[in-house]
């Protein structure tokens, strides 16, 4: 049995880049939306880690710790598509792993502290300066996912 034939499905940066727009948009949407239903809850690490502690200690159900632990959550998946299409747009030969990793993360803050700003025009906040880093770490580990995609190869092969 010789090798089986190696296919190569390239996807135009065009599409790629649609696909960031539409999610940038779709985000905006899901805040606008949110805006009047939902409220902000500023939670940080040492809240996280003072919730963790006192599960440790018996005096947390662990319905506080998901309690605690869900804005930051939600923060960090929030923006980890939007940070993996931004890799994969802006890398190029032309550039280094380094440009295209601070290009992302640059354009990221940039969209977190936007859509932070613009909450101060909608009916309701739902996210707080404390969710602009968990943005961050969100565009970060999309990022690396966007970067692991372009290194790593699959190869799915049949067992007939």
């Amino acid at each position: 049995m010789g090798k089986s034939e190696i296919r190569v499905i390239h996807v135009p940066r065009w599409i790629t880049l649609s696909l960031w727009f539409a999610v940038t948009a779709a985000m905006a949407q899901a805040v606008r939306l949110l805006s009047g239903h939902a409220y902000v809850r500023e939670v940080g690490i040492a809240d996280i880690l003072a919730t963790l502690r006192r599960y440790d200690a018996g005096s947390a159900t662990a319905a506080a710790v998901l309690a605690a632990i869900a804005p930051a959550t939600a923060g960090i998946l929030f923006f980890v598509p939007w940070g993996a299409l931004a890799f994969l747009s802006l890398d190029s030969a032309r550039w280094s792993r380094k440009a295209t990793y601070t290009a992302t993360m640059t354009l990221g803050v940039a969209f977190a502290l936007g859509l932070l700003a613009w909450q101060q025009v909608l009916p309701t906040r739902i996210t707080g300066g404390v969710d602009v880093v968990w943005n961050i770490v969100g565009c970060a580990s999309g990022a690396a996912l966007g970067h692991a995609r372009k290194r790593v190869r699959i190869r799915f092969e049949s067992s007939s």
